[in-house]
């Protein structure tokens, strides 16, 4: 079986930000749905999404968050976020409260060499 971990590092300020992540959300529900092992990797101010793709009243959010949280929800299960992001861009909170696992220890960032060594192919956005 393919394995890939999609690893996204963007903003949610700008249209080409939101076209990246949207990309990378479809993506990932692809290769879910064709049968991989897939990661959905929050690192850098990505971690920053977390909060309104899961947010339960999404409906508020921005139109982008609209338009793609069903995508997100077909991979939530998926996700995980970089510990030294959350903690950096004061997100561990929301994370947590969003039910996404938080990979690193102390204060490092998640080991992405893991995946690698482990047969994972990496995509990053």
């Amino acid at each position: 079986m393919k394995k890939v971990a999609i690893v996204t590092h963007m903003e949610h300020a700008s249209p080409a930000d939101r076209g990246r992540m949207a990309h990378a959300l479809h993506l990932a529900r692809d290769l879910k749905d064709g049968g991989a092992e897939v990661k959905l990797v929050f690192g850098g101010k990505s971690v920053d999404w977390l909060a309104q793709l899961t947010n339960p009243e999404r409906d508020k959010e921005h139109p982008f968050v609209r338009a793609y949280g069903n995508v997100f929800d077909a991979v939530r299960d998926h996700a995980e976020a970089c510990n030294f992001c959350c903690i950096r861009f004061d997100a561990t909170e929301s994370v947590q409260a969003a039910g996404i696992p938080i990979r690193g220890e102390g204060k490092d960032h998640m080991n992405l060499a893991a995946y690698v060594l482990d047969g994972w192919e990496l995509i990053t956005f």
